[in-house]
């Protein structure tokens, strides 16, 4: 059985997706840095974008049975970000890759570790997993301090490893074991 909650702190807490997040996908996902720092959020993010992505979120938590995606909510219970795990090789595979993403005004203020961390152990102690990694970009500092933050161990350097915006770049490969 999948929670409908799980509160990461007294401001922040983790909740399936919803219909009226919509407006607020919308508005949080035409950020520059987001957009520049996520290899595959859409720009521009309109109301197709976030009925997808929606979609999307209900086909794969029936599909897994479980939520690989949730919404990061603050303490009035609007949508201010989003974290899941890619599900590379299913619900029973030893490692998955995680991304995320935080609204503007959240950012610096230790959100994002706080939820990295909690994520990462919400699932090592709810699947069968003993890996967890992320890749940020290498224009992405901020990203990577959240990673260390959080437990993770830089890796290495993947040279060349996405193409995005018509150029290709740097990834910082990241991870985490149980």
């Amino acid at each position: 059985m999948v929670p409908d909650f799980l509160l990461v702190s007294d401001q922040i807490g983790l909740s399936a997706f919803r219909e009226s997040d919509k407006s607020d996908l919308i508005y949080w996902l035409q950020d520059d840095i987001i957009q520049r720092h996520t290899l595959h959020i859409p720009f521009p993010y309109g109301e197709n974008e976030a009925e997808h992505w929606l979609e999307h979120t209900r086909k794969m938590e029936e599909q897994f049975d479980c939520r690989p995606n949730w919404a990061i909510r603050n303490a009035e219970g609007r949508l201010i970000g989003g974290i899941g795990r890619a599900m590379h090789q299913g619900d029973k595979n030893h490692w998955d890759e995680i991304g995320y993403w935080l609204a503007e005004p959240y950012r610096g203020k230790g959100v994002m570790t706080s939820v990295v961390d909690f994520f990462c152990k919400y699932w090592f102690e709810h699947s069968p997993l003993v890996r967890i990694e992320a890749a940020v970009f290498d224009i992405n500092p901020a990203s990577a301090r959240v990673l260390e933050k959080a437990g993770f161990e830089f890796e290495g350097r993947l040279h060349k490893k996405y193409f995005k915006n018509g150029q290709f770049m740097d990834g910082l490969m990241y991870g985490r074991l149980k």
